[in-house]
């Protein structure tokens, strides 16, 4: 199986998995991610999961055509610079994370968009079987 191919299933299930979770229980993610957001080193913290998927994101499925394989690249390179932005100025978190309700919030909306975009990629991996 082809790298481009795994990545792309990996983030099928992973939205879907991540997206349910986020809708069930956002204010459980607030709770987890809201003491990061008052940390000096909380983008630090993200940037040590965000950046090696990211990463491995751009490095295996740099993918540029039009179709929804764009939007797995489109994802890791977002992580990857959200990652370089945390590295490097690890006290920008609190001024780019929400907190309180927003943030729960942003949870229900960031799980329904994985929720429709896992969704997709799981119809595009089917559909081209």
């Amino acid at each position: 199986m082809p790298i481009e191919t795994l990545i792309e299933r990996w983030f099928a299930i992973g939205f879907l998995i991540f997206g349910l979770s986020h809708v069930l229980y956002p204010a459980k993610w607030a709770a987890l991610f809201l003491p990061l957001r008052e940390l000096e080193t909380g983008g630090l913290i993200l940037a040590l999961f965000n950046l090696p998927l990211g990463l491995a994101v751009v490095l295996g499925h740099n993918v540029w055509v039009w179709g929804l394989p764009v939007v797995v690249t489109l994802a890791g390179w977002l992580m990857l610079l959200k990652s370089v932005v945390y590295v490097l100025f690890p006290r920008a978190l609190p001024r780019v994370m929400p907190s309180g309700e927003r943030m729960v919030s942003a949870f229900r909306v960031g799980g329904a968009v994985g929720i429709f975009l896992g969704a997709l990629l799981f119809y595009d991996w089917f559909h081209h079987r």
